[in-house]
């Protein structure tokens, strides 16, 4: 499970959309739930249909519950508590400490409650410390919490006025600042733990640690997936540079001897894990912060890599190639393996993603892609996962996306066998040109790969930002006749069209409300019925050509019932509440001076004094100097 959960983030769409969490952690955990339901069944003292009742009521866990279960769990696994042999007893520590790993991430606990009551059963009860494996299982287990949860309606208090965040066409489920809290406190308490280890009892199970780098591969995919501020992402990363060059470790020990070579040498400190880069850097994309995006990934490529079967068991690397990854300058070099060649370009991509929506990217798109032209071949690239295709196309230009888009379609397992060996000597020559990852044309094999809907529609969100009319109008046109879209997708691809109306300069109203009219208050024929909310209402206020407009808008979505949020208000007002923080830089008049007219006006005492002088200045008539010398 922790395999898979760390490779979530392939797909930035999870940070954003929860439903997508959801539904990948919610199978395994079903099936989990349904062993331990069973386990717990089969107790001696186990009542019957209590556990169907305890389901139906969703009544607390209690220490009998996890005592029951352990028993229970220890006689199938036939060990037992009290033995003489060593072996037995590190056995018996490994069965227990894989039964509570495996009760976290069923998410049978729905409370941190629960998960304290599970820790205070290892404390009192087992008298064993927490391994690495205890956090890893609880960073996985908080997003069924009910607190992380407590956003849908199921958990909603009755009668509460609070209106549900509408997130790409989808209502917010998750608290995800929530779950990033918890994960901290649950770090700094195994990092405490660490400190303290020396002092652990010897029945606490010896070779077990705290914190292990799985454990920091993990957390940083709880806390990516949790959106936590960049002050606070800078200080984990730097509390975790720490930590790596703090665990002593046989790399270091040889590096003491002399044994290193001077690549080795040359990296500052340890090697960071792979999947830990790899969800900073996520993180990164997510919240478009291009310029930590580069720091994290020169320290990363400084470092170097290592890379662990508990987290990437479908990476098989000999140990010589594993071991140059981890020296300094692994993710600028050019490698002729394939599997080294796909973890480049996973990192690789996640620094394009970050400069989406960002005009001004210093040449970062163009380094990146002179990077993957210099590195990754075409059938490494073409036969990529449609995650990485994504994230690398956020950043190309809409004919550069859609030829490679076109050739990772086209392109068949046949055609990379064939092609592998005549593209190795002239791939440096084929691929020039500025922004053209896809140069060169790939053989055309008898399978396609089929395009995702996901993929399609960031494909129209590119020329919709761009403001390439024709080509939205057409991709929107064809993405509903080649494929049978659900309710959710077309209320997405309608949200891009009429934000793309609303941005132009000046906004297309007739255009956006000609869309609302067509697909949402109607419905085309063999197409399924989209739903009226507050966010499409905003973006028709935001795009009214005229008060009356807005006005009746707003009239029309106050009857057609729709939720009013801020954000309606805010386009309504064509205001915000940052938006007169502007005004405080403003110059005032060098000649102003206070008169007898600031007496007469009505403005409250505790008002800003440059919006009173500013007031003053409009009641006399006199013209207004903003900090470029232009008149208002």
């Amino acid at each position: 499970m922790i395999n898979m959960y760390v490779g979530l983030l392939a797909d930035r769409r999870v940070q954003y959309r929860d439903q997508l969490l959801l539904n990948a952690l919610s199978p395994i955990q079903a099936g989990m739930q349904t062993l331990l339901r069973h386990l717990l069944a089969s107790h001696p003292e186990a009542v019957a249909g209590a556990m169907e009742v305890r389901q139906e009521a969703r009544a607390q866990m209690t220490s009998d519950d996890v005592r029951r279960l352990k028993e229970t769990w220890m006689q199938i696994s036939g060990v037992a508590a009290h033995s003489g042999e060593a072996a037995m007893r590190h056995a018996y520590f490994r069965e227990l400490r894989d039964c509570y790993a495996t009760l976290l991430c069923s998410g049978l606990p729905r409370t941190d409650n629960e998960v304290r009551l599970i820790l205070s059963e290892m404390h009192s009860t087992d008298l064993i410390e927490p391994d690495a494996s205890f956090y890893e299982a609880v960073f996985i287990a908080l997003w069924s919490l009910d607190d992380v949860r407590e956003a849908t309606g199921e958990h909603r208090a009755a009668g509460s006025a609070h209106t549900s965040e509408i997130v790409s066409g989808e209502v917010r489920q998750l608290r995800r600042g929530v779950a990033g809290d918890l994960a901290g406190h649950y770090m700094g308490y195994a990092l405490a733990q660490l400190s303290t280890s020396s002092t652990a009892n010897a029945s606490a199970g010896l070779g077990h640690t705290a914190v292990r780098p799985e454990t920091w591969e993990v957390f940083f995919t709880t806390l990516a997936n949790a959106q936590p501020a960049p002050k606070l992402m800078d200080l984990w990363w730097k509390r975790f540079l720490e930590w790596l060059d703090e665990e002593a470790t046989p790399v270091s020990a040889k590096a003491s001897l002399g044994l290193q070579d001077e690549g080795a040498s040359a990296a500052k400190g340890r090697p960071v894990p792979y999947q830990a880069a790899h969800a900073v850097l996520a993180w990164c994309a997510q919240s478009r912060e291009m310029e930590r995006a580069l720091n994290y990934f020169n320290v990363v490529n400084q470092r170097g890599v290592t890379l662990h079967t508990t987290t990437m068991p479908h990476v098989s690397l000999p140990s010589e190639l594993a071991e140059g990854f981890t020296r300094a300058g692994c993710l600028s070099s050019p490698s002729t393996r394939t599997p080294l060649q796909q973890l480049q370009l996973a990192l690789l991509v996640k620094l394009m993603a970050s400069t989406k929506s960002i005009k001004m990217d210093g040449g970062l798109r163009a380094l990146v892609v002179r990077d993957v032209q210099r590195q990754v071949t075409p059938d490494v690239l073409y036969t990529a996962p449609w995650g990485v295709i994504n994230d690398l196309i956020s950043g190309l230009s809409v004919a550069s996306a859609m030829q490679l888009l076109r050739q990772c379609s086209s392109f068949s397992a046949t055609a990379a066998v064939s092609s592998t060996t005549t593209k190795k000597r002239n791939r440096s020559e084929d691929r020039a040109g500025d922004d053209e990852v896809a140069v060169g044309s790939a053989v055309k094999g008898s399978g396609r790969r089929e395009i995702p809907f996901f993929v399609w529609a960031s494909l129209l969100r590119r020329c919709c930002r761009e403001h390439l009319q024709d080509e939205a109008e057409s991709l929107f046109l064809f993405l509903r006749k080649q494929f049978p879209i659900t309710a959710p997708e077309k209320r997405e691809l309608i949200e891009i069209m009429m934000r793309m109306y609303t941005t132009m300069h000046p906004a297309d109203f007739p255009s956006a409300m000609d869309v609302f009219l067509q697909h949402v208050l109607r419905t085309p024929e063999g197409e399924p019925k989209v739903e009226p909310d507050a966010v499409l209402y905003g973006l028709l206020i935001k795009s009214a050509d005229s008060r009356n407009a807005a006005m009746m808008v707003f009239l029309e979505a106050c009857a057609a019932g729709v939720a009013l949020t801020e954000e309606v208000f805010e386009a309504l007002m064509s205001s915000t509440q940052y938006k007169r923080l502007a005004w405080l830089s403003r110059k005032l008049p060098h000649d102003y001076a206070a008169s007898s007219l600031d007496a007469q006006l009505k403005i409250p005492a505790n008002a800003d004094a440059h919006l009173r002088r500013e007031e003053a200045l409009r009641a006399r008539g006199k013209p207004l100097y903003d900090s470029t010398g232009d008149v208002e």
